[in-house]
């Protein structure tokens, strides 16, 4: 799924959309889940027979694939900081370059958390930090990560610019897949984190059949 679903994601991209992104999002972090390290699940993309692209990846292509993975793999270790395992995010054929963006890119979103925290300390509460988190873009982080902002500006190669801001891209989409794999998943008792009311109690769900 992740040779599938990389190269429509660049193709959709181009045009705006982000669903199929999400999907790679979603295989990688699969990958993660399943005590893959990170050098493990991309030897098996690159071991995958499948050429969904009906040719030889360019090595932009790959690297780019290969940072990508990197991304989601970073920021599941950062947002699953609690769990028992953490699975190694060093892939061998990743440059230094390719680790020093991710790093940074890693760091911006905890930020992030962190100015989206303090607005909504500052709103008493109003301002659900998941939900926002879900609705950042590009231009809204920058807006509210002076830094980020000056990194992006600073940098002349439209390739190594265009690698940091699909980095940022990727690492705004985990949050939000995160959020929707939160809001999809019930308890035991058929609800979910947001099917709560503010004092605890449980907001009545229409029954569905089958469940």
């Amino acid at each position: 799924m992740i040779e599938v679903s990389f190269l429509q994601s660049c193709l959709q991209l181009s045009q705006g959309y982000i669903d199929v992104l999400k999907l790679f999002i979603v295989s990688v972090k699969s990958g993660y889940e399943a005590n893959l390290s990170l050098d493990a699940l991309h030897q098996l993309v690159v071991d995958c027979p499948v050429n969904s692209a009906g040719r030889d990846l360019m090595k932009e292509e790959l690297e780019l694939r290969r940072e990508w993975m990197m991304v989601v793999y970073e920021m599941m270790k950062v947002l699953k900081k609690n769990d028992e395992v953490a699975q190694p995010t060093n892939c061998n054929d990743v440059d230094t370059t390719s680790q020093i963006r991710v790093g940074q890119v890693i760091d911006f979103m905890q930020q992030l958390q962190q100015v989206l925290q303090q607005e909504d300390e500052q709103s008493g509460g109003q301002q659900d930090v998941n939900v926002a988190l879900t609705t950042q873009t590009i231009e809204t982080a920058m807006e509210k990560l002076p830094e980020l902002s000056q990194l992006v500006n600073s940098i002349d190669s439209p390739v190594e610019k265009a690698f940091l801001m699909n980095d940022v891209r990727v690492a705004l989409l985990v949050f939000k897949v995160l959020d929707e794999e939160r809001v999809c998943l019930e308890d035991s008792q058929g609800t979910t984190s947001r099917s709560v009311g503010k004092g605890g109690e449980t907001i009545p769900r229409p029954p569905i059949k089958g469940t």
